[in-house]
């Protein structure tokens, strides 16, 4: 399959208004560079010819001194989704030079088994490299160590924008961490009927839904597929953010927090313990800053 794929944006992408606002950020781009997103996850096909362009140093906390090469699947899903939302895969209509640039840090192993040590390691190489913006497609219903939680601290402290899912437990189960953090932007998931997705969690912590049912992105092996999860909503708002960082360079994360919320779409078929301040809408985003 080539970029025919992608001949026209996906439903998801429409829904949350992305075509809008690639044509806002050709009009009012303020800067020229990327921003600089981390991908705490099982790493990314290195080799995808979809990615090929977005992709950044990165590392393999697993294997010191390999590349962060996914043996998941996973983690290339989600900088599948990066890729589709920042308009890098749709010719006429992409911006370039593409608006963010992945880094990719490999924690998961190829079963998407991790270790809290790995997560505070990534985070702490994200901040050393630069990154703007870290995107955590992942969560746990224990609650965190205190060296985690101080380390996100210091990523707020420092202006890193962290995105996290908000969780997989559905009705039963409240916001994973790290998503529970009030450091980090906590995404649930809809479908494309605008209801919650059956496994998305709840609790007061959520900030915004995005869809994450059934989306279509990369695999490994230059290959395509399907997943769902709140894992899959929050590269949407990762993706947004660097859009918005686009047209306002230097924004400090609280901001943006407040500007995503404040442009969200309210549903009225999601309880607020489910959807936060609504659904992204990245066009009413961009809108409001031009």
């Amino acid at each position: 399959m080539g970029r025919s794929v992608w001949q026209s944006p996906p439903w998801h992408i429409r829904r949350t208004g992305f075509p809008e606002a690639w044509r806002l950020v050709r009009l009012r781009r303020k800067r020229r560079t990327p921003v600089e997103v981390g991908l705490l996850d099982s790493g990314v096909d290195l080799k995808h010819p979809y990615l090929k362009d977005l992709l950044g140093p990165g590392i393999n906390l697993l294997s010191p001194g390999r590349p962060p090469h996914d043996e998941h699947g996973h983690g290339t899903h989600i900088a599948g989704i990066l890729a589709v939302a920042a308009g890098a895969l749709h010719r006429e209509r992409a911006i370039w030079p593409p608006p963010l640039r992945i880094r990719p840090v490999k924690i998961f192993d190829r079963r998407g088994y991790g270790r809290i040590s790995d997560i505070v390691a990534g985070l702490r190489w994200c901040l050393e490299q630069g990154c703007e913006i870290v995107n955590l497609s992942f969560g746990t219903d224990r609650r965190c160590s205190e060296q985690l939680a101080e380390t996100i601290r210091l990523l707020e402290r420092h202006g890193t924008l962290l995105v996290g899912a908000a969780g997989n437990d559905g009705r039963g189960g409240g916001v994973d961490y790290p998503g529970s953090y009030p450091e980090v932007l906590a995404v649930a998931a809809c479908n494309r009927r605008d209801r919650l997705a059956r496994f998305s969690s709840r609790g007061p912590e959520v900030d915004l839904v995005a869809p994450g049912a059934g989306l279509f992105s990369l695999l490994p092996g230059g290959s395509f597929g399907y997943m769902s999860g709140t894992s899959m909503a929050a590269p949407h708002v990762t993706a947004a953010a660097a859009l918005l960082l686009q047209v306002r360079p230097g924004l400090r994360p609280a901001a943006i927090r407040e500007h995503l919320k404040a442009t969200a779409e309210w549903l009225p078929e999601i309880p607020i313990s489910a959807q936060g301040a609504g659904l992204l809408r990245v066009d009413r985003l961009l809108r409001a800053e031009v």
